[in-house]
């Protein structure tokens, strides 16, 4: 869980630093991300299969294999950080237009996301080995170096938008340069991680040519539909980023404060996926299918208590957490209402994302894939379409994406119950 948060608490620090310069460079920030938060998950959702490889092979006692699987996402994750960067960089400003983000904030926005484009490599090659990492058991590891870059960025962050320290003030460009260079940071620490780990000769690791083809295919393949899946579904969440720009940038702000939220206790959930994932794939290549419904069931249930706790806490405390942003009182008068209505979904969203994981594991990838499409990007998506443009403004935004939380969370885990039910052994 606090390997997720990492990613998280750049975001947030960047909302946060970016705050001080002003609304407009917030509006840019959230611009951006409706389409590099689409990139960074797209890619993720690609090297989904090293995490359920490499827990199948350790569960398996197949030491070997957990490294061939490792250098084939290394390869992969640098061709895709590769292609995926390159077009960003190159075709930021007509991209953000077609998602519909205000052609007023897109030129800022596209600034934004050339800086980011530049750190999508480093990062792609950080999270396979952070997958290879996880799927042998050790995700203290990822941890210590995606919590170690934390301060780099937030210094960073703080120097290079704010003009501090000397530098000149740069605003959400250089709230991004942080990231990329925190993220530069942070894949040679994880690849680190990897090289250094306890019987790294008998995994091959350092087996730098260790990789075959077939294998880079069976990663394609498998992570093809998680692919399209992800990024389907957050293009869902990214048509309110862009809706949120249309209502004026205090919505556009205030709606970048309530998905900061989100994206933390999303962490805590997706921490608990990660781990799902992991114990289920050791129970597929440990041959005891019938476990993994049950390690998925726990899983669940802790995140139910987590995502839980959190909402309870975001209904008591709404104007203080609010009030931890730098924002203007209109910014916070609409983010606190928004983040009160929201709060009641995100268990939803903690239990959907464990499925999702299990599913993964379980070879059922194709249909959890659907799911989130549909899900978030036909039920999220289109209702937040239609909601603002019937006048329900900033709530629609918040409506939408909890509507999308319940479907995901009932689709999938109706899904995993049939799968389980197919695996039980019969009397």
């Amino acid at each position: 869980m606090l390997t997720s948060l990492n990613w998280t608490i750049l975001h947030v620090t960047d909302v946060i630093v970016v705050g001080l310069t002003g609304t407009q460079e917030v509006a840019a920030l959230g611009a951006s991300r409706a389409l590099t938060y689409i990139g960074i998950v797209v890619v993720l959702g690609w090297l989904s299969g090293v995490l359920v490889f490499v827990s199948r092979a350790d569960g398996a006692g197949d030491l070997p294999e957990t490294g061939r699987v490792l250098h084939e996402g290394l390869v992969l994750g640098l061709v895709l950080g590769l292609a995926s960067g390159g077009i960003l960089f190159a075709f930021a400003h007509p991209l953000l237009l077609m998602v519909g983000v205000e052609p007023g904030i897109a030129p800022a926005g596209a600034r934004v996301v050339q800086v980011m484009a530049l750190a999508y490599p480093f990062q792609l090659l950080s999270i396979a080995a952070s997958f290879f990492l996880e799927g042998v058991s050790r995700p203290r590891r990822v941890m210590v170096v995606q919590l170690s870059v934390l301060p780099l960025n937030a210094v960073l962050a703080w120097a290079w938008s704010g003009g501090h320290l000397g530098f000149p003030a740069w605003g959400a460009v250089g709230a991004a340069a942080a990231t990329a260079t925190a993220s530069a940071f942070g894949a040679v620490a994880m690849l680190y991680a990897a090289w250094t780990l306890p019987r790294a000769h008998e995994r091959g690791v350092r087996r730098l040519r260790d990789w075959r083809p077939d294998g880079m295919i069976r990663l394609l393949r498998f992570g093809l539909v998680p692919a399209i899946a992800s990024g389907l579904e957050l293009a869902g969440f990214s048509i309110l980023i862009a809706l949120s720009t249309q209502l004026g940038e205090a919505s556009a702000h205030a709606f970048q404060i309530v998905f900061s939220v989100h994206n933390i206790t999303f962490g805590v959930a997706l921490g608990l996926g990660s781990a799902a994932g992991v114990r289920v794939g050791n129970a597929i290549g440990e041959g005891r299918p019938e476990q993994a419904a049950w390690r998925a069931g726990l899983a669940a249930g802790l995140a139910a208590l987590a995502t839980g706790a959190m909402a309870l806490g975001i209904l008591i405390a709404a104007p203080g957490i609010v009030g931890a942003f730098p924002a203007i009182n209109a910014v916070e008068a609409i983010g606190v209402g928004m983040l009160v209505a929201w709060a009641p979904f995100i268990l939803f969203d903690g239990v959907q994302v464990v499925f999702v994981y299990a599913l993964r594991s379980m070879g059922d990838q194709v249909a959890a894939g659907l799911n989130g499409i549909a899900s978030f990007f036909v039920v999220t998506g289109g209702l937040g379409w239609w909601l603002v443009h019937t006048g329900w403004g900033s709530l629609g935004l918040v409506y939408a994406s909890g509507a999308g939380m319940v479907a995901a969370a009932l689709l999938n885990g109706a899904r995993l119950w049939w799968v389980s039910a197919r695996s039980r052994p019969r009397s």
